[in-house]
Formats: C-alpha cells, sequence, structure tokens
C-alpha cells in the first residue's frame, strides 16, 4: 500500500478516483432513500383523494365547513379512516375543533402551533417520541359570520414509517458493503494500471546497474513506443560506444607508425623538416578523419527530415567545375521538396562519395533517382560508364577494396557510406547490368 502513494501523482489519482467512486454510492443511496419517503407522500395523496368525500361530510360536521349545498346535516357521516385526523385551528393558533374523540394528546400543550404552516404541502413528520405522522394545512377565508380557518389533515404513518427505516437501515448496509468492495475493486485496478509503471522504474533501475542490457518486458499499447524509444536510445549508445573505441583503436594503430617515423627523423643529424611535416600532416588527416568517423550516424532518437535539392545542389556544382572538361550531365529524378529520414551531415557524406565515384565513371549522364514506397525511401544512382566488375560488385564494401586502381584513393568511401546507411537500418548494394553501374540504397521510415 506504501509503495501505492509513494508520490503525489498516483495519491491524486487514488483518492480523486476513490472519491469519486464513494461519492456516487452515497448520492444514489440517498436518492433511494429520499424516493422511499416520496412513495410515502404520494401513497397519502392517493389515500386522500379517495377519501375526500367522507373527509369534507365529517369537516362539515364540525359546523365550522360550509357545505357545498344546503341539505339535512345528518346525511354526514364520519370519515371511515381511522388513520386520518382532522384538525381545526383559526389564525390565532386556537383549536377550534379536531376530530379526535379523546382530544389531542397530553403531551402536546397546543396541537395548532406544534404542526407546520405549509400551506398545501404534505410534510412527513418524525417525532422524537416515535410518533411518525404527514401534516396537509390547508387555509380557508372566512365566510357566513366564521372566522379564517385553517383546517390541518393528519395521516399516522408509524408502521411505514417503521418500513422506511429498516430500509435505511438495509441502504447503510448494502452501500457499505459496495463502497468496502469499491475500495478494494479501486486499489486493486490501481496496482494492475501502475504495474507496467512500475516495472519500467525497475527495468531502467536495472539497466542503470548494469543487470541487463535493453527493456524485455511486453509493455502495454500506451507505453510501447516510450519502451520502443528507449530502447532504440540503448542501442545507439551502445553503438556509438563501439564505433567510438573502433575508432580511437584505429586512431591509435594510424598514429603508432607515423610517430616512430617522427621520432627516428627527428634523431638524425639534420633532421627533414619536409617529411616531418609531412608526417605530421598525415597524422592531422587521420585524426580528423577518425574524429568524423565516429561522430556519422549518430542520429539520435529524432526524425528527420532532411531535403534532398541543396546538397545534391552543392555538390552537383562542384564535381562539374571539377569534370568541365568531360560534360557530364547530371538528371534529377524527384521533386524540388523531397527529403530523406537522414541527418543532414550524413546524407552529404553519403551522396558525396557516391557522386565523386559517379562523376569519375561516368561517360556522359548521371541519373539520381527517388521512389518512395510503403517501407521507406529507394535510392538509384545510375551512370553510362564501366560497368562494376562482378568480383567486386560485394567486396568494393570492405574497407581499403577499390574499384578504380588507376586513380589514388584509400578505399574507405563507400565502406564509410555503407556503416551510416546500417545505422539506419539500411542497405546499400550494386545492381548488376550489362552497361554502366547502377548502386541502390535503401533507407527505411523513421518509426
Amino acid at each position: 500500500m506504501k509503495r501505492l502513494v509513494q508520490n503525489q501523482f498516483r495519491r491524486r489519482i487514488l483518492f480523486s478516483f476513490l472519491a469519486v467512486v464513494i461519492g456516487f454510492l452515497i448520492l444514489n443511496g440517498y436518492l433511494r432513500y429520499q424516493t422511499a419517503r416520496s412513495d410515502l407522500i404520494t401513497e397519502y395523496t392517493l389515500d386522500i383523494t379517495y377519501q375526500f368525500p367522507s373527509i369534507f361530510n365529517e369537516m362539515v360536521s364540525s359546523n365550522y365547513i360550509m357545505p357545498l349545498q344546503e341539505g339535512n346535516k345528518s346525511q354526514y357521516y364520519s370519515s371511515s379512516s381511522d388513520d386520518i385526523t382532522i384538525v381545526i385551528c383559526d389564525n390565532n393558533d386556537n383549536l377550534l375543533w379536531d376530530s379526535m374523540q379523546k382530544g389531542p394528546p397530553s403531551h402536546v400543550e397546543n396541537i395548532c402551533t406544534d404542526l407546520p404552516k405549509d400551506e398545501n404541502k404534505p410534510i412527513l413528520i418524525e417525532k422524537p417520541s416515535g410518533a411518525a405522522f404527514i401534516s396537509h394545512s390547508m387555509s380557508i377565508e372566512s365566510n357566513n359570520d366564521l372566522p379564517p380557518r385553517r383546517v390541518i389533515l393528519l395521516s399516522r404513518m408509524e408502521d411505514k414509517i417503521s418500513r422506511l427505516h429498516t430500509l435505511k437501515l438495509q441502504l447503510a448496509i448494502a452501500y457499505t458493503t459496495l463502497i468496502l468492495i469499491a475500495i478494494f475493486g479501486v486499489l486493486w485496478g490501481y496496482k494492475r494500471s501502475f504495474f507496467p509503471l512500475n516495472k519500467l522504474h525497475i527495468e531502467l533501475k536495472s539497466i542503470k546497474d548494469s543487470e541487463q542490457e535493453k527493456l524485455i518486458y511486453s509493455y502495454p499499447e500506451e507505453l510501447e513506443p516510450i519502451a520502443k524509444t528507449i530502447n532504440r536510445l540503448l542501442e545507439q549508445q551502445d553503438e556509438q560506444s563501439s564505433k567510438y573505441k573502433k575508432a580511437m583503436d584505429d586512431l591509435a594503430h594510424s598514429l603508432k607508425t607515423r610517430i616512430a617515423t617522427c621520432d627516428a627523423l627527428l634523431y638524425q643529424k639534420e633532421p627533414p623538416i619536409a617529411d616531418i611535416m609531412e608526417q605530421l600532416n598525415d597524422m592531422d588527416s587521420v585524426i580528423q578523419h577518425q574524429l568524423k568517423r565516429a561522430l556519422m550516424g549518430s542520429r539520435g532518437i529524432s526524425k528527420h527530415h532532411t531535403l534532398l535539392s541543396p546538397i545534391v545542389d552543392k555538390l552537383t556544382k562542384m564535381f562539374t567545375k571539377v569534370h568541365k572538361e568531360r560534360h557530364i550531365e547530371f538528371i534529377p529524378n524527384y521533386n524540388d521538396a523531397q527529403t530523406l529520414p537522414i541527418n543532414y551531415n550524413d546524407l552529404m557524406e553519403i551522396l558525396g562519395n557516391i557522386l565523386e565515384n559517379s562523376y569519375r565513371f561516368a561517360d556522359n549522364y548521371i541519373i539520381l533517382s527517388i521512389v518512395e514506397r510503403s517501407e521507406g525511401f529507394n535510392i538509384h544512382i545510375e551512370n553510362d560508364g564501366e560497368p562494376l566488375p562482378q568480383d567486386k560488385i560485394e567486396s568494393v564494401f570492405q574497407r581499403g577494396i577499390r574499384a578504380d586502381e588507376k586513380n589514388p584513393g584509400t578505399g574507405i568511401g563507400l565502406a564509410v557510406c555503407e556503416e551510416i546507411i546500417s545505422s539506419y537500418n539500411g542497405q546499400i548494394w550494386f545492381h548488376t547490368q550489362d552497361t554502366g553501374s547502377r548502386l541502390e540504397i535503401f533507407l527505411p521510415h523513421q518509426i
């Protein structure tokens, strides 16, 4: 129980829901009880309506109520109901007449003042002595030398009010039981509802303590996107850590030979400054490359919508100047508003490497096409140059493997492209064809 209300947010939800449930049950019980009381008034009204002729006749026999038409008073008879009593008072609350054979009870000083004066409104009255009755007061104006009067009809309700009290007790017991059941039901539902959040808290603590690598519990639909995002972020963190480690290992290996060379050159009688500077420039290039490589594909959990046209325009403008004597035509097969789900710098690196190779091998033209599918985007880059040798279609994506042995290069451009695209769960491959070469890239929609 302590865990259920350990923070303010949970306490607010629990107590608010309990207040609503308990309040609803109490209000429902109260309304049912008031309905039962109203039924007594309705029953009284029907009884009075049924017996009104005899009640009126009895009031006429008091000589304080005028008959509807002249006739022999001996024709008038008393009410047949022993439960209905008639009391007539004047405006000064003096008792003029009553239908009680023994008169008002001895403990009542003045029945006219002891009864409510609400006009034409039946009222259920319960006395501490146990007496229960309905009082119905009606005013009559003065006529035929008779002063203004107030007629009060009293209907005894002791037997019926006892049933009402029994109903009240039954409702109290029933709704108390329902409230207890509701409390336990709310607590159970509350615990079940917050179980996934508690599980998420436990799993995150386990990941923090290095007891597990990712979230493995099957979370409900509402929390599933959060769980997937956390797992994706953890995977990217691991990938980035591995990438940094690999880059630093490569950096250390690359610098080791150059540092040894510089050390040997410095110990010569006349150190060759040009050779030393060349080694230092190489070391600077290696450091910049490895740091840039370590940051490639760091997409995080944000969704990217990078415009394609500005990047392609910048690159084609640069390569057209480099190869201006060859008059290579670049043909874009996409609209100006085309976007791709990839980081700007990553897309610049990928297209920079691929277009550099395309301009180098193309004879007359280069075509860049984008096709969007339900799964993601297909990117096609083709040229009309010599086709790629069959034995290098797959190996060309390995570090150090070069398709062009005639021109200088490192052989890592396509390998870097594959690493970046793989970090987006994409694919890159060459399409086999007889003339020219066609490189295809698939980038899935980001989730």
